[in-house]
């Protein structure tokens, strides 16, 4: 997985790595979540694009993960270092974070 991801990063410089939790559970997702955070910190990355989905797929169409997902980046140290992507539509299923340098200062 590393390979790639160098391959990615070197073929496209300004784009993050992506995370796409369609299909997890909520442990399971916020499991990924926290593997994923570590291996692009650990490799230098600015920034992580999460897939949680709209809730389509849930029932009341109501996006379990995306509020999960949020909720543990904010007891994480994440609150403020994230953002939502908002489509077309006008619902979200995507989260952005930045992740900072070493030395404190944000590098997204």
């Amino acid at each position: 997985m590393s390979w790639l991801r160098r391959l990615l990063t070197a073929a496209f410089p300004g784009a993050a790595p992506e995370l796409d939790l369609h299909g997890m559970r909520v442990p399971e997702a916020l499991d990924a979540v926290e593997a994923a955070l570590a291996e692009v910190t650990s490799g230098g990355g600015k920034g992580l694009r999460i897939v949680c989905g709209k809730g389509k797929g849930s029932p009341g169409g109501v996006g379990v993960l995306r509020s999960a997902v949020a909720g543990w980046l904010d007891a994480h140290g994440y609150e403020g270092r994230y953002r939502r992507e908002v489509d077309s539509d006008g619902r979200d299923g995507v989260l952005w974070v930045e992740l900072r340098a070493p030395c404190g200062e944000v590098r997204f």
